[in-house]
């Protein structure tokens, strides 16, 4: 199972803890914030969720 880390990335601080987490626990996740937008990221990929 591949999480997806849905955060805002110019809010400094706000997704950090959650991916600390996944990654300590070698979680599979997708930084959606910093994916590039022709592979379903971005900006653009926050405001529709």
């Amino acid at each position: 199972m591949t999480y997806q880390l849905h955060y805002w990335p110019s809010i400094q601080g706000r997704g950090e803890f959650v991916r600390l987490a996944l990654e300590a626990a070698g979680a599979d996740y997708v930084d959606v914030a910093r994916r590039p937008p022709a592979e379903g990221g971005g900006g653009a990929a926050l405001v529709r969720h």
